[in-house]
């Protein structure tokens, strides 16, 4: 078996790179172009290169694959046109990169085929390729460092969110899930529907102060007078609306942020406490059980990110 490859490291490492190449007048870094970083960069990485990025209508179950020639020591990625939304289909591409980067040797493996079934298992190693597959993904797309300097700084709003969501190609929730990565503020964000939560992912802070959803192992309702149980998409929920305590949490104050989807019947929402909550570390929980295999896994297994 080779030694092992770090999704992180992996996607820094193809950044660096790009952060060198010239670009024409009105070519900007951003979004990455992933289709061209497959078939240009890694001829130059490996004597086994990408010479193909393919679309083709696979159905509901398929996102996208990656596949080895049956003769030739060459791999092609394929990705599903029946998936319309640009945000999913560009975070496809840059997964499929990520197990040709990450495992196409350390798993000796000629096919990598990943909807959202094969997402929630993991291989006969034990390793979670999907959600390995998922971070090179996400770091590719969304460089830390530029990330920051789009975000620090700034008031948490839901435009700033679609700004970084237009800059990289992603969706509106694979940027929150990213703020929420950076944030030093205690804030949440979660997905709903129906009344009902599919996930949520707390900060580092926030969930250090006691603050988080369990809601991978309760079903977990959104509260009866909060704007995600109302699936509103309105200035006022976009722009934030201050609720007082015990609506979302006992004895505290919380900004929430939402926008309801109409088209797919999701709420996306972002919640922000004050810095001046009573800080304690959780007992009997434990925030990796609780997000199983990631935050971007679990937003593509619960809904498909319609934002």
């Amino acid at each position: 078996m080779s030694d092992k490859k770090f999704p992180q490291k992996e996607a820094i490492r193809i950044n660096r790179l790009l952060d060198t190449v010239p670009l024409p007048p009105g070519i900007d870094r951003f979004p990455v172009d992933v289709a061209m970083v497959a078939q240009d960069l890694t001829p130059s990485f490996n004597e086994d290169p990408i010479t193909a990025v393919k679309g083709e209508k696979m159905g509901s179950s398929v996102d996208g694959m990656l596949v080895k020639h049956s003769f030739r020591n060459e791999w092609a990625i394929f990705y599903n046109t029946d998936v319309i939304h640009p945000g999913r289909s560009n975070f496809t591409l840059a997964h499929e990169l990520g197990h040709y980067m990450v495992h196409r040797q350390s798993l000796n493996k000629t096919k990598f085929q990943c909807g959202e079934k094969d997402m929630l298992d993991e291989n006969l190693q034990g390793i979670d390729i999907e959600t390995e597959a998922n971070a090179f993904a996400a770091n590719l797309l969304m460089p830390n460092s530029d990330f920051r300097t789009q975000a620090d700084g700034q008031k948490f709003s839901i435009d700033l969110m679609q700004h970084c969501a237009n800059r990289y190609g992603v969706s509106l929730t694979a940027a929150v899930l990213k703020w929420l990565d950076f944030t030093k503020k205690r804030a949440i964000g979660l997905l709903s529907e129906e009344g009902f939560m599919h996930w949520s992912k707390s900060s580092n802070r926030a969930f250090r102060s006691g603050r988080y959803f369990a809601t991978k192992k309760n079903c977990v309702e959104v509260p009866e007078f909060s704007l995600a149980a109302e699936e509103q998409y309105s200035a006022a929920a976009r722009n934030g609306v201050r609720h007082g305590p015990d609506i979302w949490f006992p004895g505290e104050e919380v900004m929430e942020y939402s926008i309801y989807s109409e088209e797919y019947g999701k709420t996306l929402t972002v919640l922000i406490l004050d810095d001046s909550g009573g800080y304690s570390d959780p007992n009997g929980f434990n925030e990796d059980d609780e997000l199983l295999t990631d935050s971007y896994t679990n937003f593509i297994n619960n809904g498909q990110d319609p934002y």
